[in-house]
């Protein structure tokens, strides 16, 4: 255990203080005087599961959180969506109308296929 003696190693509590107060506040709008706090607008909704989730299935090193999408969400979505749009994430029309005819059809979709995560891109 190291101890660690003089001045030059320890922060007066002057600095502290100064630091305290020249901090910026980024959930409040303004700078001085009674702050109203700032809106937030979301684009959308990702839903996150704890690490514990289905534990015995999981490696032992596990980072990140688990994703869950709101799948009918994102099945309307794709149906609202025009050939135009979904051309221009470089879906062909027939793949962009057999995904619409088997969410439509009420068929199982494989969400890992490179043109169903091109068209979730826009929702996620």
């Amino acid at each position: 255990m190291d101890i660690k003696e003089g001045s030059h190693y320890f922060k007066p509590l002057s600095r502290t203080i100064k630091q305290y107060v020249e901090h910026l506040e980024h959930k409040f709008d303004g700078e001085i005087g009674v702050l109203e706090r700032k809106h937030v607008h979301a684009d959308s909704v990702i839903y996150i599961g704890k690490e514990a989730n289905n534990i015995d299935e999981q490696e032992l090193d596990v980072k990140q959180a688990q994703e869950f999408i709101d799948v009918e969400e994102i099945k309307r979505k794709i149906l609202e969506m025009p050939q135009k749009e979904a051309e221009k994430l470089g879906l062909s029309r027939s793949t962009f109308q057999d995904i619409k005819r088997r969410i439509r059809e009420g068929k199982r979709i494989n969400w890992k296929t490179p043109a169903v995560r091109r068209l979730m891109v826009m929702f996620v």
